[in-house]
């Protein structure tokens, strides 16, 4: 289960590496079909692990291969009647994750809920932190982009400590079903094996 325990360890460090940022949400994932997939989020709910379309400002910071920042000069929001925070909240930070002068192969989504001016400095620690993060998305993407969605979802809630009956209840089912995806998530993020070598039979030629 070595990819299951670092998906654990990239929420726990991402968690802490983002304490410096000013947020109150943020989503890491990688790119799948014109979606972004998410590999862990601030969140543990369906609607914020679930892939979801990219929006116009993901897709310009894919492009250019930057990281753009939304600063309004509108009051804040109340999203309490929805779930568009990409398309509510007054700030906003759009890193791509990749390897420099690469094509980007993920993006980091942060923001806030209420007003606040992310400075040259905090659009620079985020690139930084896109770039670093990219050995670890390339390093997922495989796996992750082997499972259907609901095993996706239940390797998320498993990265994030979460029992039989906690996962059966966050995904609407019962825990025989619950224990069988989290059986295959475990199997598919168990480390390939390289298949060993076959052994040659030496040949005498007279």
């Amino acid at each position: 289960m070595g990819q299951l325990q670092q998906l654990t360890e990239a929420r726990r460090q991402l968690g802490l590496a983002l304490e410096i940022l000013c947020h109150d949400r943020w989503v890491l994932g990688y790119l799948r079909g014109g979606s972004l997939q998410p590999i862990a989020a601030s969140e543990v709910t369906r609607r914020l692990l679930r892939a979801r379309p990219l929006l116009p400002l993901s897709r310009r910071s894919l492009y250019e291969q930057r990281t753009i920042v939304v600063n309004s000069v509108l009051p804040s929001v109340d999203d309490a009647g929805g779930f568009d925070w990409e398309l509510d909240w007054p700030a906003l930070i759009y890193a791509p994750v990749a390897v420099p002068h690469q094509r980007p192969i993920g993006l980091l989504v942060l923001g806030c809920r209420r007003d606040y001016w992310y400075s040259d400095d905090d659009v620079l620690y985020a690139s930084n932190l896109g770039a670093t993060l990219a050995p670890m998305v390339a390093a997922l993407r495989g796996p992750l982009g082997r499972m259907t969605e609901p095993e996706i979802e239940v390797a998320q809630l498993l990265a994030s400590d979460l029992s039989v009956s906690e996962i059966a209840k966050a995904i609407k089912t019962d825990q025989v079903r619950a224990q069988g995806l989290m059986d295959s998530v475990k199997r598919k993020l168990e480390p390939r094996s390289a298949k060993p070598a076959s052994r040659r039979i030496p040949v005498c030629v007279w």
